[in-house]
C-alpha cells in the first residue's frame, strides 16, 4: 500500500544533495585548495574556486550554494595565510582581492540564473488564478492581472487585440464589415471541424 506524503512535507529526494555534483564540488575546492598551498602568494589562483561554484549551481538547496561561496572564499583567505611569502604584499591583496570579488559575482550570478528558471518552471506548470477576475497569484503572494504577470517574468511585452466572438458580441454592427475584410482572422474553428468530419464520413462512404 502506498501512503501519501503529509502536507508541506519535503520529498526525501529533495531533501539530499546528488552525491556525484558534490564529489566534484569538493574535489575541485580541495584541489585548487591544494595548488593555491603550493604557489606563491602573487599567483592568482583561487579564481578557479567559480568552478565548485557554478558546479553547485546543479543543486536545488539555497543553503548549499552560499555554503559553497563562504568556503571558498574562506579557503581563498586561508591559502593567502599559508602561501609562499615571497611576493610584495600589494601583489598577494589585490590578486585575493579580485579572486573573492570574482567568487561572489560568479555566485550572485549564479543565484540569478537558478531563480530565474525555477520562475519559468512555475510559469510552466500551475499558477494559481482568481476565479472570478482572473488575477494571478505570484510566490510572494500579491495578485496581478495576466498581462502584468507575463511582462513581469517573461519580460515579454504584450499587444491586445479583440477576438470574433467578443468582436461580434461588443461591435455588432462593425463585424460584418470586418470579417469580410479580414476572413483569415474570423473563421469559426468549429466549422472547421465540422467540415473535416463530414469529408471523413464521406470518404468512408
Amino acid at each position: 500500500m502506498t501512503m501519501n506524503a503529509p502536507p508541506g512535507s519535503i520529498p526525501q529526494q529533495a531533501r539530499e544533495l546528488p552525491i556525484t555534483p558534490l564529489i566534484l564540488i569538493v574535489g575541485s575546492a580541495a584541489t585548487i585548495f591544494a595548488t593555491d598551498l603550493l604557489l606563491p602568494r602573487g599567483v592568482a589562483l583561487p579564481i578557479l574556486y567559480v568552478i565548485p561554484i557554478l558546479l553547485a549551481m546543479n543543486c536545488r538547496q539555497h543553503w548549499f550554494r552560499v555554503s559553497v561561496a563562504i568556503g571558498c572564499t574562506v579557503l581563498t583567505l586561508v591559502g593567502y595565510k599559508f602561501s609562499d611569502y615571497n611576493v610584495p604584499i600589494w601583489i598577494a591583496v589585490s590578486n585575493r582581492t579580485l579572486a573573492v570579488a570574482a567568487i561572489w559575482i560568479t555566485a550572485v550570478l549564479a543565484w540569478q540564473r537558478t531563480k530565474a528558471t525555477e520562475q519559468a518552471a512555475l510559469l510552466r506548470n500551475l499558477l494559481p488564478m482568481c476565479a472570478s477576475c482572473h488575477k494571478i497569484r505570484d510566490d510572494k503572494g500579491y495578485w496581478s492581472k495576466v498581462e502584468e504577470y507575463l511582462e513581469a517574468q517573461t519580460q515579454t511585452m504584450l499587444t491586445h487585440g479583440i477576438c470574433p466572438e467578443c468582436m461580434q458580441k461588443w461591435y455588432p454592427d462593425f463585424y460584418p464589415q470586418v470579417a469580410e475584410q479580414y476572413p483569415d482572422l474570423f473563421k469559426d474553428p468549429t466549422a472547421g471541424i465540422a467540415d473535416e468530419h463530414s469529408h471523413h464520413v464521406e470518404d468512408h462512404r
